[in-house]
């Protein structure tokens, strides 16, 4: 009982943190599987899927309903993220599964548990290289010269989503991360679509991604499916109480705030791989 409450506070903690500045997801849903709930690393992403596809379904219905997912953009994405994403978390599930009860399991979980860290590590850095630039108060990335360029050569930035959405897939199914903090940046300094289609769109890609991966995985018998539910159903309260904070807090001092957080988790990731 003890550890079903456990599970469910985390969700209400990750999902407040989702709600009140939009930033969570893997980036912390991770950290909290290996390092409180004690998961090993392909079984934290597995669950972790599980939990991003069951979190973010909705958000993805009520943004097709009002048209926010720039779907061309998305189906090219996903021509490369979704071979990708198959390829690395079936490779690595058949390395667990050929592992399993071995005694090099422990070292290819640590390996696995170590990459995750260092993806969440660089989310971090991202995050804090947002908050530098908004707090110097610099034009929208999407208005640069990348963006400016690419529109004069569309064929190049139509080229460039398969790219792109191969090494996202790949990040997504080796450690469930690279949603949200990935996907946006990068959908508004290469392709320049609005704040709403942005987030609408990379909601659809993420959905898709984290399903996929959550569906190998628990293949492989590496979902702690109790565990994903428990947190999902935790984080619906969470968010809505978060969401409600979020109106009386300064957005800059919020990602400051969730920029530290993912900065502290990953650095923790890390030292407990050296404990």
């Amino acid at each position: 009982m003890l550890h079903v409450v456990l599970e469910i506070v985390l969700g209400v903690v990750i999902g407040f943190s989702i709600g009140l500045s939009g930033v969570g997801g893997g980036v912390l849903v991770l950290p909290a599987l290996t390092l409180v709930l004690g998961l090993p690393a392909s079984a934290a992403v597995g669950t972790a899927s599980l939990y991003a596809f069951l979190t973010k379904v909705y958000a993805c219905y009520r943004h097709f309903r009002l048209r926010s997912i720039e779907l061309r953009t998305a189906l090219l994405f996903l021509t490369g993220a979704v071979p990708a994403n198959i390829l690395v978390a079936w490779l690595i599930n058949r390395r667990v599964s050929a592992l399993r009860s071995a005694a090099a399991e422990g070292d290819f979980q640590r390996n696995l548990e170590q990459f995750i860290a260092v993806v969440v590590l660089g989310c971090a850095l991202i995050l804090i290289a947002r908050v530098i630039h908004g707090f110097r108060g610099g034009p929208e990335p999407g208005h640069g010269a990348i963006a400016r360029r690419l529109a004069r050569r569309p064929r190049l930035r139509l080229a460039l989503a398969p790219l792109m959405g191969a090494v996202i897939g790949a990040l997504i199914g080796s450690t469930s991360v690279g949603g949200g903090v990935l996907i946006i940046p990068m959908l508004i300094v290469i392709f320049g679509l609005s704040a709403l289609r942005t987030v609408g769109t990379s909601i659809f890609v993420a959905v898709v991604l984290t399903l996929v991966t959550a569906l190998i995985y628990g293949k492989g018998g590496d979902v702690a499916i109790p565990t994903a539910l428990l947190m999902a159903a935790g984080s619906m309260f969470g968010v809505y109480w978060g969401s409600r904070l979020a109106a009386a807090v300064p957005e800059k001092v919020l990602q400051a705030a969730m920029a530290a957080i993912v900065l502290v988790s990953a650095v923790l990731m890390l030292l407990n791989q050296t404990a």
